[in-house]
């Protein structure tokens, strides 16, 4: 028992020796530090400060250390001076609410924007334009609908402030389901008003042609939906489709299928993927859209972030 203790002690004794010489090689300017996978330490005017690599400010406070700017390291220990200083003050928090400009943010956009931060993306950019864009849809029950479908799972938004959803259509790119009453702007329709969605197209209907009743399970309007059931839809003989929408263009989430799916009035097909489970994409950015192409390796990406429905349960054009 007495030998057990004594080597417990003695191996404390060396982490203990350790993480102090690691303390005193990473000494600048007396602000001792040390960054790991898991946690980052600073010693800042006398009083040690850590972060776990599970809190969303951990990212920032770790590349502060690294490049040596300690004084922004200890802005990043407060989420409030993280979440201002990230958004060059375009966000900010108050009685524990986050806000964009006059802005309340709902709970899972603020989830969001902490996926963001946490993630390492360096510029704001995205997410204030998703949330303009947000602002742009003139439903206030399309934008609380729209929350629902965002949080089944964190969809990514990409630069433009888009999000980035997923769709199954038969083995030729035609919807499995048409509406020739519906008022198409964009796209090609057959005789039977399916739609084709090949790759770049951008698909568009008259919105007052898109059931805003959430209730109507399956009815009128452009389908949208998350990896899951858009997989299911696809079937084995089907295609599956990522596509991107714009928030402003969100219509209704019907209340079944776990609000899985949502009607738009128009949405772009980015790219056709394998209808694999390692396809979805978790990261909560993704990639830069410029005419219609991606570019997954974006800049301001940090890559230390890892972190059975019947045809007719689309409704019309899906």
């Amino acid at each position: 028992m007495g030998r057990h203790f004594f080597l417990k002690k003695l191996l404390t004794q060396i982490k203990l020796s350790a993480y102090l010489y690691i303390l005193t090689k990473n000494n600048t300017m007396n602000n001792p530090y040390i960054v790991s996978d898991s946690s980052a330490t600073l010693v800042y005017e006398g009083k040690p400060y850590t972060l776990s690599s599970s809190q969303p400010n951990f990212l920032p406070f770790k590349k502060a250390l690294m490049r040596g700017d300690f004084s922004e390291a200890v802005n990043y220990l407060d989420i409030k001076k993280t979440i201002s200083n990230w958004s060059s003050g375009q966000l900010f928090v108050e009685n524990g609410k986050a806000y964009y400009g006059k802005e309340e943010l709902h709970g899972v956009i603020v989830d969001k924007l902490l996926d963001l931060i946490q993630q390492g993306l360096d510029t704001y950019a995205p997410f204030v334009q998703f949330i303009k864009n947000l602002l742009d849809n003139p439903s206030k029950s399309s934008v609380d609908e729209l929350y629902d479908f965002l949080s089944y799972k964190s969809l990514p938004i990409d630069s433009d402030g888009y999000v980035i959803g997923y769709k199954g259509v038969a083995n030729d790119f035609w919807s499995l389901s048409g509406n020739t009453e519906t008022t198409v702007l964009q796209g090609e329709v057959n005789e039977r008003g399916q739609i084709k969605n090949n790759v770049g197209d951008v698909i568009e209907v008259q919105r007052r042609c898109v059931d805003d009743n959430r209730r109507n399970h399956c009815s009128q309007g452009l389908h949208i939906g998350s990896f899951d059931y858009a997989k299911s839809w696809s079937g084995s003989d089907g295609k599956l489709l990522m596509v991107r929408f714009n928030p402003k263009d969100a219509v209704s989430v019907p209340e079944d299928c776990s609000c899985q799916k949502l009607r738009v009035c128009k949405y772009e097909i980015v790219e056709e993927i394998v209808i694999d489970d390692s396809s979805e994409i978790e990261k909560p950015f993704y990639g830069v859209y410029t005419n219609g192409n991606v570019d997954e390796d974006y800049e301001d990406y940090d890559d230390d972030y890892d972190d059975d429905e019947s045809e007719d349960h689309w409704g019309d054009n899906s």
